[in-house]
């Protein structure tokens, strides 16, 4: 894909679509590398992705599943949509991918709990919830 130098100042000009940031520690904190405890300080701001796909691909790239590791999860991240803080979802990374809960129970979940295991599942359950929570 090809991107013109005035497609891409479009695109940085575009609010994002979602934010992540760390909510809590729900376990033990494994010792991690340096490279994973920078991600892990970055992570606790407050993180924006301009689209699902972004945000998707992030969280399956081997960065991220070498900061939370293949053991018992021990780490909460929320998602949330950029123009209402309000409206968000809890990512729990376990061993084999991720899962996303709506404690909210805004049905656009079905059940208020996927596990995703693969990126490309991610960002279409992302994206169905966003737009669920920002269309209704």
């Amino acid at each position: 894909m090809h991107i013109t130098t005035n497609g891409w100042a479009k695109l940085m000009e575009e609010l994002p679509l979602l934010t992540m940031t760390k909510s809590r520690i729900v376990g033990v904190q494994p010792n991690l590398s340096q490279e994973s405890q920078a991600l892990l300080e970055t992570l606790s701001g407050l993180c924006s992705f301009h689209t699902c796909e972004d945000l998707a691909s992030f969280l399956f790239t081997d960065m991220f599943r070498n900061l939370v590791g293949e053991g018992e999860p021990w780490i909460i991240f929320e998602i949330g949509v950029y123009k209402d803080h309000t409206k968000t979802i809890e990512s729990i990374p376990v061993h084999d991918g991720i899962t996303l809960a709506d404690g909210a129970m805004s049905g656009g979940i079905p059940g208020h709990l996927a596990i995703v295991k693969s990126e490309a599942e991610c960002s279409k359950t992302l994206s169905i919830w966003h737009n669920m929570v920002v269309n209704g």
